[in-house]
């Protein structure tokens, strides 16, 4: 409340010489009220309007500041929002890198498998079939993140 009072004593309702007549007494009412200090005689109507003046403008002050404490706090939220979703993008990309080192990897194979010239004849011996079983154990590794580089 000190920064409401300060900015209501920059108005043109706080005249110099009515300041120095006056003290803030924070014990009266709800936001404090101003009494004459005995300095010179101070008309109870002038400082009752002064004091209704004062009351009216703690009330918007008040209310203004409910409105920012509000718009903070969704700001804080939305802060919060945006960081787990910052930290969920991360997540994502680095299992999509992962999953692409996989997917790398089984192409590669699958590419050296190509290169690999099989003779018509001997195509279908046994010892392709084993290296048919082998090739799909290495896929498999390599689909699974096993042995990716």
């Amino acid at each position: 409340m000190d920064k409401c009072r300060e900015e209501f004593e920059k108005q043109k309702y706080w005249i110099g010489l009515f300041r120095a007549d006056v003290d803030f007494d924070m014990t009266l009412g709800k936001f404090g009220r101003y009494v004459s200090n005995g300095s010179r005689r101070i008309d109870a109507m002038y400082l009752e309007s002064f004091n209704e003046k004062w009351e009216a403008w703690a009330n918007a002050w008040q209310h203004q500041q409910a409105k920012v404490e509000e718009l903070q706090k969704q700001l804080s939220e939305y802060i919060f929002v945006s960081e787990t979703l910052d930290e969920m993008y991360v997540k994502e990309v680095q299992k999509s890198d992962e999953l692409q080192k996989r997917v790398d990897a089984a192409l590669k194979l699958i590419e050296s498998w190509n290169e690999i010239a099989f003779d018509k004849t001997t195509h279908w011996t046994e010892g392709y079939e084993e290296g048919c079983y082998h090739c799909a154990a290495q896929l498999e590794q390599a689909l699974k993140g096993e042995g990716c580089q």
